[in-house]
């Protein structure tokens, strides 16, 4: 009987491998039965662990040149690879109704803080992201700047005072004392030094979210093979500790919400304004037209989050990757003075807000550095009904992956010749006509482009004026040329850090 049971086991075993090899081999089919150009089994981007996944898929857009568009896996889950600009621009912007969602799944119960903008889809996605568009207008981001101005002199004091000892330093962590700061100051209404001290709650907070090599694979890996895999698996996106932080600051904004109103401009304030606002209007209303509220606390509490883990970390990468290419180039970081300088004399000696919106140089060097180092190398939608391409070759199907290839899209020399040179000059007045849309995407398009990238922009702007009318910037030894990615993470994060020189200029 042992012996029979045995072989039974043996038998389902051998059975289910079959069965299983089968699927696997099917999903390889899918391209070919459609008749669309792909890339083999070679071309599962899921398990490449050598290079990170941007490269990954810039070389899967190379292969499939001169196609508009082809099939390319992940652990064996299809996604059609479009590399046509004029397609990438219906997809993102002229038909976006076809592709309104990212197709991340989770748990809202399990996992609270991923109910966020870059998560949510439908109908529910467009009414949130409605509501908080007018937190980021030019009034609000010209109120805010104040803040962010004062965080920058924090900086100012705190290298004014270690270059007494020091004049090389890793900038991204550096920029990332700044952009946590600003976060902690402008997002969630905290008077935190995050510049100077290391042990606040938000430099803290920092550290819980970037998991290790292993744990990131498999989350993949995971989520490549099904969708609602790590949903099913019951695993959270972020640690306990983090989620108790991001909702008691967001419970004790929203009970101080009334009191403080019209006295706060940080965006924590703005949401709970938001709020209130809601909750008055459910109020009125009879209870036929009854309707479940928007902003619960833990969307609130999800979309502070997201502002933290998009901004303090992809702005300050940014900086970091700007200032080591204004250090490699020191005649673009001579004119770039030149013209923060000539812009300060004429505002009597200040920058404000609309005086950094005035530098079309310093534009031309941020643009140039988020198309040599997008902060995310790729975007991600799902067809939710389906799409049939303008010369009907090909029918997309709803709940297909679309993967557009965004820093392939920034280093095809057809776009942009010789990708890999440092020239701010492709943005200038004259050229940026010839920058052909769906080709630059730093922070995506359309609908869905980052909600906070005027947020980022002013930080940056402010950073780099500072930087420069201050500060020189050189290369040392340990400055590391071209700068290598690190593969264990979503972002285009500097593997060995970017290492600078940073001298104290002698003011005229």
């Amino acid at each position: 009987m042992f012996l029979s049971l045995t072989l039974n086991l043996i038998l389902c075993a051998a059975v289910l491998l079959w069965y299983f090899i089968y699927r696997y081999q099917k999903k390889y089919d899918y391209w070919r039965d459609l008749g669309v150009p792909f890339v083999g089994k070679s071309g599962d981007i899921i398990y490449e662990t050598r290079k990170h996944k941007s490269f990954a898929i810039q070389d899967r857009y190379n292969e499939l040149a001169p196609y508009s568009f082809g099939g390319i896996f992940q652990a064996a889950k299809p996604y059609l690879l479009v590399r046509d600009p004029e397609l990438i621009q219906r997809i993102l912007v002229r038909d976006f109704s076809h592709f309104t969602d990212r197709g991340i799944a989770f748990h809202e119960e399990i996992d609270p803080l991923n109910a966020n903008l870059f998560n949510l889809g439908g109908q529910r996605w467009k009414k949130i992201r409605s509501k908080l568009v007018p937190i980021f207008s030019t009034g609000k981001l010209r109120s805010m700047f104040s803040k962010t101005e004062q965080c920058v002199l924090a900086l100012n004091r705190y290298l004014s005072d270690k270059l007494k000892n020091s004049s090389e330093f890793e900038v991204r962590e550096l920029m990332q004392k700044l952009t946590t700061q600003v976060i902690g100051t402008c997002v969630f209404g905290f008077d935190v030094d995050s510049i100077s001290d290391e042990d606040t709650e938000f430099r803290k907070l920092e550290r819980p979210l970037t998991p290790g090599p292993l744990k990131f694979r498999l989350r993949q890996i995971l989520r490549s093979i099904h969708p609602r895999m790590l949903v099913w698996l019951r695993w959270k996106g972020f640690n306990k500790e983090v989620e108790d932080f991001v909702m008691n600051v967001t419970r004790e904004a929203v009970k101080n919400g009334e009191v403080n109103r019209n006295k706060r401009n940080d965006l924590i304030q703005l949401m709970a304004n938001l709020q209130h606002e809601e909750r008055r209007e459910l109020q009125d209303r009879t209870t036929e037209t009854f309707a479940d509220p928007l902003f619960t606390d833990h969307i609130l509490a999800a979309q502070l989050f997201i502002f933290f883990l998009a901004g303090y970390d992809t702005t300050a990468t940014t900086l970091a990757n700007c200032l080591y290419e204004l250090a490699l180039n020191p005649g673009i970081m001579d004119r770039l003075r030149a013209e923060v300088q000539t812009i300060c004399d004429a505002n009597c000696g200040k920058l404000d807000y609309d005086a950094l919106n005035r530098m079309p140089y310093m534009d031309c060097i941020i643009n140039e550095t988020l198309r040599k180092y997008p902060p995310v190398g790729w975007l991600d939608r799902l067809c939710v009904k389906n799409y049939t391409l303008p010369d009907a070759s090909l029918q997309i199907k709803e709940n297909l992956n679309i993967l557009i290839p965004v820093y392939a899209l920034h280093h095809d020399p057809q776009f942009f010749p010789e990708p890999h040179k440092f020239d701010p000059e492709r943005f200038n007045e004259d050229n940026r006509s010839n920058i052909i849309p769906g080709t630059f995407l730093p922070f995506g398009d359309g609908p869905r482009i980052c909600i906070g990238n005027r947020f980022a922009l002013m930080e940056i702007r402010a950073a780099l004026a500072f930087f420069v009318n201050n500060f020189s910037l050189h290369p040392t030894s340990r400055t590391e040329v071209p700068l290598s990615i690190n593969n264990n993470s979503i972002l285009s994060l500097p593997a060995r850090g970017v290492h600078l020189k940073i001298k104290k200029r002698k003011m005229e």
